[in-house]
C-alpha cells in the first residue's frame, strides 16, 4: 500500500472556500473530526480537484479496508 500523500495546507484551505468541510460518506464536519482527502481514481500523483473526494479519517480508513493501529487487537 502506498503512503498518503501530504496536500500543501495554503491549497486545502483555498480549496475549503469552495467545498463545504464534510465527510462526503458520513458527514461529519470539520469541527467534529478530521478530515482527509481521498484520490477517487486511486492514483495519488492525480491532483485534479474533481478527483479529489473529502472524508473523516474513519470513512477513509473503510475506503482503504485499512484499520488504524490503536484499533487493531
Amino acid at each position: 500500500m502506498s503512503k498518503r500523500k501530504r496536500f500543501n495546507q495554503t491549497e486545502l484551505l483555498k480549496r475549503l472556500l469552495d467545498v463545504k468541510p464534510v465527510c462526503k460518506k458520513c458527514g461529519r464536519s470539520a469541527h467534529q473530526v478530521q478530515l482527509d482527502l481521498h484520490h477517487k481514481d486511486g492514483i495519488s500523483s492525480n491532483d485534479n480537484w474533481k478527483n479529489i473526494v473529502i472524508y473523516c479519517r474513519a470513512c477513509h480508513n473503510d475506503t482503504h479496508d485499512t484499520v488504524p493501529k490503536k484499533r487493531q487487537l
